[in-house]
């Protein structure tokens, strides 16, 4: 643990040492007025939901910059990469703005925004604007290897689960190597579905946040999966989650959802299609083929986590054949895509 993060969880919020330290850094790093600010009138309130990070609102009732506190949990290779990831979304727009960094962690502007719940990511308008947004992201070069992450967890979660003493399962490699690929946000463990897009108060635009474990996969996985899984809802029952069934079998939001991805990305490339309508089925036949498969990237990490008694409250046996048995008959659907590609190539 870092002196910083030592500091902010073994003390109260509004104890002498944290004040104190929030003061230092506003003088650090925003300059002059921070220097006439007293410790009574500071607030510091902890933001809920950071995996990786501790955070924190700093304010004043002064006319001092606010600024929102990241304090890193993991170690330094980590950190290297998320101040990177972050620094380049940040100088095109697409994230807060950058105060500064230090050992152990940043300060960055704090947006007045709301977290997404997983009933206003369904709003057909909301749906839309994510669409829209994704091109802007995806468009994006980081320095991280572009090796497909989602099928390396796959696989790593299968064995893994095969080591805790499940069933051996065989697994046959096929080969297409066409899909665009994309920057994805986080670890694959936090798709771009609720806790990381917000909506600013500001211009009601969309914002994706969260890219300190960014790494690259297919476009079409990366959108399947924010699709898929806003089809899941959490629940406190023994299998953790209810599918919604509509938004699964025959999305209505998959068509519109697309259309504003592919005018995005056209407009992005200043350029006018004269095959928008072909563009727009050939990326809805790209999300269908990847849609099943992000049942399977869930199935075969909760078999994994089953295994490791990771959360005794959720069955998590009932939770993989959830999830397996939307695969299975999507898979269908996908190898027929499948074959259509191969036969075209």
């Amino acid at each position: 643990m870092n002196a910083i993060e030592n500091i902010f969880t073994n003390n109260p919020l509004d104890s002498d040492e944290i004040l104190q330290k929030v003061i230092e850094l506003g003088i650090e790093y925003l300059g002059e007025k921070w220097k006439n600010v007293d410790k009574n009138q500071i607030t510091v309130t902890k933001i809920m939901g950071g995996q990786s990070n501790h955070m924190f609102h700093v304010s004043s009732s002064t006319s001092a910059t606010p600024y929102f506190l990241r304090i890193h949990k993991q170690g330094q290779s980590q950190f290297f990469t998320d101040v990177v990831n972050f620094a380049i979304f940040s100088e095109r727009g697409l994230g807060p703005k950058r105060y500064g960094f230090f050992d152990g962690g940043r300060m960055e502007e704090f947006l007045p925004s709301r977290t997404l719940k997983p009933e206003n990511v369904l709003n057909p308008e909301i749906s839309r604007k994510i669409g829209a947004a994704f091109p802007l992201y995806h468009s994006i070069k980081i320095p991280v290897s572009k090796s497909r992450r989602c099928f390396q967890i796959m696989r790593e979660s299968l064995k893994g689960y095969i080591d805790l003493g499940g069933r051996k399962y065989a697994v046959f490699p096929v080969t297409y190597s066409d899909h665009p690929m994309t920057i994805s946000p986080d670890d694959l463990l936090k798709e771009i579905n609720c806790s990381n897009i917000l909506q600013l108060n500001s211009n009601n635009e969309i914002m994706f946040i969260d890219w300190e474990f960014a790494s690259y996969n297919c476009r079409g996985y990366d959108l399947a999966m924010h699709l898929s899984e806003s089809a899941i809802i959490r629940t406190a029952s023994p299998c953790g989650i209810q599918i919604n069934e509509i938004f699964t079998d025959n999305p209505p939001n998959l068509r519109p959802f697309c259309e504003v991805y592919v005018d995005s990305e056209n407009l992005l490339k200043n350029r006018t299609s004269a095959y928008r309508d072909l563009e727009i089925e050939n990326l809805i036949k790209e999300c269908q083929f990847y849609w099943p498969i992000t049942h399977l990237f869930w199935a075969c990490l909760i078999m994994k986590l089953g295994r490791m008694e990771c959360n005794k409250d959720i069955d998590m046996d009932i939770m993989a054949r959830d999830r397996l048995a939307v695969y299975y008959p999507l898979k269908l659907r996908a190898q027929e895509i499948y074959e259509k590609l191969k036969f075209a190539k």
